[in-house]
């Protein structure tokens, strides 16, 4: 525990876990709770699931409210604001109310309790309502960008926006260059720092490997996927790579995809029609304790990413470290901040998104070669450990706040 003052900081969120196994954002809760084991007292404001409301999460204070009339209040949540926008445009209707709504809240937070800093998540929106707030009611302001908020979103306005975010904040960070270079250029004010989100290493490292693989018949392998099952995600291609594979790895190969989204159905019909469905498991939304086990009795974890219409695309994606912490080789794509975390040949596999066929040459390849896999897995657990378990992350964001702490205090 740091031994200087603790700090009192508030997090404003798109999303947060909803109730003990929730997996929404759950990266946020690690993280907060990283921040309390150092002596700070965290409080969380973020859109409610229904009512507004106060509960206490552990050591986190979390204030949810409320954003419109709870029949149609269905902006957050579910696959994330973002696909929710593009699945359903009228939900653009709901966004002033929700902008409106959070600082509200955010305004009448900081008249009763007295905080060290405001850190927004995501530049849009609550990156603007951080400095909105603080125009009103003075308070250093972190805001960090994850990924949607620097790739989707483009045009005039929203570059406008996020430029005026960035020279309003205190300061701003990305968790890979990639996420930073989406948005950084020659007009802002000041460059983003690189703070990567992290993983709870011991929580990963921990799964019991024989808990789900007695579901696998012996002498199978078993690629996973998790993630929220959206366009980005690049399931298809998955799923075509796996038709793709020589008959003698294809009968042996099960996929089992944990997570849900709207694109669910779709992937459901296209594993049918391409002749995998028997081969593919998919288990919906999986308890964020349950997943050690998944990724301990996986082969091969495969994060097929792609880059959407939108331009929305993975930022850093904490996936692939949840994978690391739990010694499951990684095959990924290169797009977006992937390869700011996954060194291809060293820690894991990369190939090009949206090209089903390398991804198909990959898995055989992988599967293929178990020393291979084993020297990939060594060298990434020992990357998670040394550059992304939580406590090493939340001290680097300790020291960034308290960059901006009046004098005394520092």
């Amino acid at each position: 525990m740091s031994r200087r003052h603790p700090l009192k900081i508030l997090f404003l969120t798109s999303s947060y876990p909803r109730a003990a196994h929730d997996v929404a954002s759950v990266f946020l809760r690690y993280f907060a709770e990283a921040l309390a084991a150092r002596g700070s007292e965290v409080h969380v404001l973020v859109p409610a699931d229904g009512k507004s409301a106060t509960e206490i999460d552990g050591a986190i204070t979390v204030h949810r409210f409320q954003y419109f009339p709870l029949r149609w209040q269905k902006l957050a949540y579910g696959s994330g604001i973002m696909p929710n926008l593009s699945r359903s445009p009228w939900l653009w209707l709901q966004v002033p109310f929700y902008v409106l709504a959070m600082l509200r809240a955010l305004l009448r937070l900081l008249r009763q309790e007295r905080f060290d800093v405001l850190h927004a998540h995501w530049i849009l929106p609550q990156g603007l309502i951080g400095v909105l707030a603080k125009a009103i009611h003075p308070i250093p302001l972190v805001t960090t960008a994850h990924g949607a908020d620097a790739f989707a979103l483009k045009g005039w306005l929203n570059r406008f926006i996020k430029r005026l975010v960035v020279a309003g904040s205190d300061a701003w960070t990305a968790n890979t260059p990639a996420t930073s270079s989406a948005i950084d250029d020659k007009s802002l004010v000041r460059s983003a720092r690189v703070i990567p989100m992290g993983v709870d290493l011991a929580c990963f490292a921990n799964g019991d490997r024989a808990a789900r693989r007695a579901l696998v018949a012996e002498g199978k392998f078993l690629l996973l996927f998790v993630g929220r099952l959206v366009e980005k995600k690049g399931v298809d291609d998955l799923l075509h790579a796996l038709a793709l594979l020589p008959a003698a790895f294809k009968q042996r190969a099960l996929l089992w995809i944990v997570g849900d989204g709207d694109q669910r159905p779709a992937l459901e019909k296209v594993a049918k029609d391409l002749g995998v469905a028997p081969q593919t498991r998919f288990w919906g939304m999986v308890r964020n304790q349950d997943l050690p086990n998944f990724y301990a009795a996986a082969d091969l974890f495969i994060a097929p990413s792609i880059e959407a219409p939108s331009g929305d695309t993975e930022g850093q994606g904490v996936v692939l470290l949840e994978a690391f912490a739990a010694r499951a080789c990684v095959l990924a794509t290169r797009v977006g901040g992937i390869d700011a975390v996954v060194r291809d040949q060293v820690t894991g596999i990369l190939v090009q998104p949206n090209r089903p066929n390398e991804l198909a040459a990959a898995i055989e390849r992988l599967l293929h070669d178990p020393a291979l896999r084993a020297t990939l897995v060594r060298k990434a657990f020992a990357e998670a450990k040394e550059r992304y378990d939580w406590p090493g992350i939340a001290g680097e964001f300790d020291k960034l706040y308290r960059e901006f702490l009046p004098s005394p205090r520092r």
